[in-house]
């Protein structure tokens, strides 16, 4: 199973998340939050703890603890993490400076813009379906 983090500021983009991830039966295991900072906390107390740590995050850039600092925090956990999660970035932006954030982090693995398409997300799912085969 797929663990999965929404961290959005916006109830609204919560909403449609898991309307979207519920009406198409992907991500099963979802959690969402509306701080980063309340995530970092989680993986900083649970970063040995393979089975409860996400498998991915999808992380809004536009909040009061920015998607920005979020990313700068999780450059000095990440590697002490015991499972190291993808993290997709999302955005209403259109700048391309925010789109650069993908090049910038190792654990980036691409730039969404809100609200995802179900292609993108059937897309992630696959990917992820596909890495953990050939990992087994």
């Amino acid at each position: 199973m797929c663990r999965v983090i929404v961290i959005d500021d916006n109830p609204m983009d919560h909403l449609i998340m898991r309307k979207t991830l519920e009406r198409f039966d992907i991500f099963h295991d979802a959690l969402f939050s509306f701080s980063g900072e309340a995530i970092i906390a989680f993986l900083e107390e649970c970063y040995d703890e393979p089975a409860v740590l996400p498998d991915l995050i999808f992380l809004d850039l536009n909040m009061p603890f920015s998607g920005r600092a979020f990313l700068q925090h999780m450059e000095v956990l990440y590697k002490s993490l015991h499972k190291q999660p993808a993290i997709y970035i999302l955005s209403s932006s259109i700048d391309p400076a925010d789109k650069e954030l993908v090049n910038a982090y190792e654990f980036v693995k691409d730039f969404l813009v809100k609200p995802v398409s179900t292609e993108a997300l059937f897309f992630i799912e696959s990917a992820y379906r596909s890495e953990k085969r050939l990992a087994s």
